[in-house]
C-alpha cells in the first residue's frame, strides 16, 4: 500500500486559492487544493502560516477584513496539519536562512518540511532561488501530483 506525499504549504500557495490569479500556479494550486479535499495527499504548514496569508489578502491584495475572516475559516476547515512553533525547528530556520540568505520565515517552513520528512511546495520564486541547493522543496509550477484512478 503506497503512502500520500505529504506536503508543506508555502503562504504563496494558499493565497493564490483566494486571490485568483490565473495562469499555470493558480491551475496547480487548484489541484492541490482539490488533491488535499480527497485526502490523496497530506498538507502541514507552520502556524505562522495562518499570520502570513491573512497578511498577504489584507496587505498585499487589499480584501476587506471579513473575506480575510472567511479565508481563515476556510483554512480551518481544511485538513492542514498545523505545526506548532518549535525551538529545534527554529534554530534550523536560522540555520537554513544563514547558509541561502533568505528569510527565517521563508525558512522555517522548508526546516518544517526537512523535519517532517515532506517537500515545501512554493510559488516564491526569490526564495526557491536562494535555497535551490537544498532539498525537500518544490516550485508549486513543477509539482507533479499523481493522476486519479477512476
Amino acid at each position: 500500500m503506497s503512502t500520500h506525499p505529504a506536503y508543506v504549504l508555502d503562504t504563496s500557495v494558499a493565497v493564490k486559492w483566494f486571490a485568483n490569479e490565473g495562469g499555470t500556479e493558480q491551475t496547480k494550486a487548484d489541484q492541490l487544493l482539490d488533491a488535499l479535499g480527497q485526502g490523496e495527499c497530506t498538507v502541514r504548514a507552520p502556524e505562522l502560516f495562518l499570520f502570513e496569508v491573512a497578511n498577504a489578502l489584507m496587505i498585499s491584495h487589499r480584501f476587506p477584513s471579513a473575506k480575510v475572516a472567511d479565508a481563515l475559516a476556510f483554512l480551518r476547515k481544511m485538513k492542514i496539519e498545523v505545526e506548532l512553533l518549535n525551538w529545534r525547528t527554529l534554530s534550523k530556520a536560522v540555520e537554513i536562512a544563514s547558509a541561502c540568505g533568505a528569510t527565517i520565515s521563508d525558512s522555517y517552513f522548508l526546516a518544517v518540511a526537512l523535519e517532517t520528512d515532506s517537500v515545501l511546495v512554493t510559488a516564491d520564486e526569490v526564495f526557491l532561488r536562494k535555497a535551490r541547493h537544498l532539498p525537500q522543496i518544490v516550485s508549486l509550477r513543477l509539482l507533479q501530483l499523481t493522476e486519479r484512478s477512476p
